[in-house]
C-alpha cells in the first residue's frame, strides 16, 4: 500500500506539472489518473535486484567506450578508403539470463557500438542476434559478447549473479585455453 501511494504521489506531481497550475479539479483528477493508470497496469515486481559497484561500472564504462572508439574508427576507415571490406553476418550468442534489466543494458550497448546491431532478443532461448558489419570469426563475436555481459553483471547485477557469471566466465577461459592448445600442440 505504500508502494502504491508513493507511485500515486509521483504520478499526482508529474500530472500537475504537465496543466502547470495546482486547483482542486487538477489534484481530484490527476488522484484519479493515477490511481486508474496504478490499477489498470500493475507494475511488475523488480526482479532479483541488483547491486551497483562502482569500480566495476567504471571498467565497465572505460572498456565499452574503448570499443566505441575502436568501432567508430573502423567503420569511419572503412568509408574513407575505397576498398570494400565488410564481411557481414547475423551471430547467435547464448546469453545468461540475469534480468530484463541486464538484457537489456547490454542489448544497447552492442547495438550502440557501430557496426553492430542487436537485431533480436529470444528470453526463451535467452540468446542475442547480433548483426556484425566486420565479421571475422563468430566465436570472436560470441566472445567479446560475453565478455561484454561479464562485465555488464559485475557492475549492476546481484550476488547470486556474479557468482553464476564468474564461474560461466572460468568455463570459459578453460575452454579458450583447450581450443588454443589444440590449434598449437
Amino acid at each position: 500500500m505504500r508502494l502504491f501511494a508513493g507511485r500515486a504521489a509521483w504520478l499526482l506531481a508529474v500530472w500537475l506539472f504537465l496543466w502547470e497550475e495546482v486547483s482542486f479539479g487538477n489534484v481530484l483528477t490527476g488522484l484519479a489518473v493515477a490511481t486508474a493508470v496504478l490499477l489498470l497496469f500493475p507494475p511488475r515486481r523488480a526482479e532479483r535486484r541488483g547491486r551497483f559497484r562502482p569500480v566495476a561500472a567504471l571498467k565497465f564504462l572505460v572498456y565499452f567506450h574503448y570499443k566505441l572508439v575502436q568501432a567508430s574508427g573502423i567503420v569511419a576507415w572503412e568509408i574513407v578508403t575505397p576498398r570494400n571490406r565488410i564481411n557481414e553476418g547475423v551471430v547467435a550468442v547464448r546469453i545468461r539470463h540475469f534480468s530484463d534489466a541486464l538484457t537489456t543494458l547490454l542489448a544497447n550497448a552492442i547495438s550502440l557500438t557501430p557496426g553492430t546491431l542487436t537485431i533480436e532478443v529470444d528470453r526463451d532461448a535467452t540468446t542475442l542476434y547480433v548483426h556484425v558489419l566486420h565479421l571475422k570469426g563468430v566465436e570472436d563475436v560470441r566472445r567479446e559478447v560475453q565478455k561484454l555481459e561479464l562485465m555488464a553483471v559485475r557492475a549492476f547485477g546481484n550476488e547470486q549473479a556474479v557468482r553464476q557469471a564468474l564461474e560461466d566466465s572460468a568455463e570459459l577461459v578453460r575452454e579458450d585455453a583447450r581450443r588454443a592448445q589444440e590449434d598449437h600442440p
